[in-house]
């Protein structure tokens, strides 16, 4: 991979004719050609050399590193993608399946290319999905090592869907990211339900796998007041921006709170000004942001408060037995 020199013959067994014989030069990257010309981290011949033998490069995981470097850096920047990556996928795909070292984060890389799909001129974009559509029955194969991957891929390309799905109602496991998935995919096939809710009541569950499953819940549940409140609690407030970087970007989960009436608590005002008011409630400290409040120290009210410890209403009685209700 420390070369940047053009590509020359490149000794990859089963690969010789299909890897050398493509013009390489003329298949452009961010950095131009893809054949070395611009220097080593646009040498993809070489790095699909080195990803196809990882086995052999196992004591140098440099290379292997280098050669991902190439295939992401090269094929993807600021969020678009480049025409040589509809060429490097049908490699990737024959590395899955021989069963490489690496298929997850093969698998992952080609989700990375289907997710910038879009940026492609519409005759590369076809050619992109079709190759993948093409290895549907082994993307669904991946349910249980590369569930990301296949997530995502089902999101970006609709023809795998049934294949999927069909993968999915034979399963008697989900993982988090194939619940996380479904929301998206707007399906709930086999014993998904079941599945997630399992995984939502057991709380040795690590808690972003149970925020997968509340999400999956949430849109495809049986919404029961209890059922609101435990996903509710799965969910906090910043569960959207978690779950993305859980599923690295591949696609932007949705994530809907269910409805759920916050808890009232006596509360007392211990502090106040134009703009917030903080209020006790037991041994804990709650800020309100409530504009003219028009309530001093001491004042006593109701505070409707989260599962998360957020504000989410007021409920104030006066001395003649009046009640308003203030909504954060």
């Amino acid at each position: 991979m420390r070369r940047s020199e053009p590509t020359g013959p490149v000794g990859v067994r089963g690969l010789e004719h299909s890897v050398v014989e493509l013009p390489w030069g003329v298949l452009r990257g961010a950095l131009g050609a893809s054949d070395g010309t611009a220097g080593a981290k646009s040498n993809v011949p070489s790095a699909l050399a080195v990803l196809r033998h990882a086995t052999l490069y196992k004591a140098f995981p440099e290379e292997i590193e280098e050669a991902f470097e190439v295939l992401e850096r090269h094929a993807m920047r600021a969020g678009q993608l480049y025409p040589v990556a509809v060429t490097v996928v049908p490699f990737l795909f024959d590395m899955l399946r021989r069963e490489s070292k690496i298929e997850q984060r093969i698998a992952d890389l080609i989700a990375s290319y289907a997710a910038l799909a879009v940026t492609l001129e519409p005759e590369l974009r076809g050619q992109l999905r079709r190759t993948i559509s093409d290895h549907a029955v082994l993307v669904a194969g991946w349910l249980g090592c590369c569930d990301r991957a296949a997530g995502a891929l089902a999101i970006h390309v609709p023809a795998l869907r049934n294949d999927l799905f069909e993968a999915i109602t034979k399963a008697d496991e989900l993982g988090p990211e194939i619940m996380l998935a479904l929301v998206e995919l707007g399906a709930a096939p086999g014993r998904s339900r079941t599945l997630a809710l399992a995984r939502l009541l057991d709380e040795a569950t690590p808690a972003v796998a149970r925020m997968c499953a509340a999400a999956f819940l949430s849109r495809h549940g049986d919404l029961t007041p209890d059922l609101r409140t435990r996903i509710d609690a799965a969910l906090p407030p910043d569960a959207a921006s978690v779950l993305c970087e859980y599923v690295h970007q591949l696609w932007k989960p949705t994530v809907e709170r269910p409805v759920v009436a916050p808890k009232l608590y006596d509360a007392e005002v211990v502090f106040a000004d134009d703009n917030v008011l903080m209020v006790n409630i037991g041994d804990r400290s709650v800020v309100l942001p409530w504009n003219g409040a028009m309530l001093e120290r001491g004042a006593r009210l109701k505070v409707g408060v989260t599962a998360h410890g957020q504000a989410r209403l007021a409920v104030i009685t006066d001395r003649n037995g009046g009640v308003r209700v203030v909504d954060f």
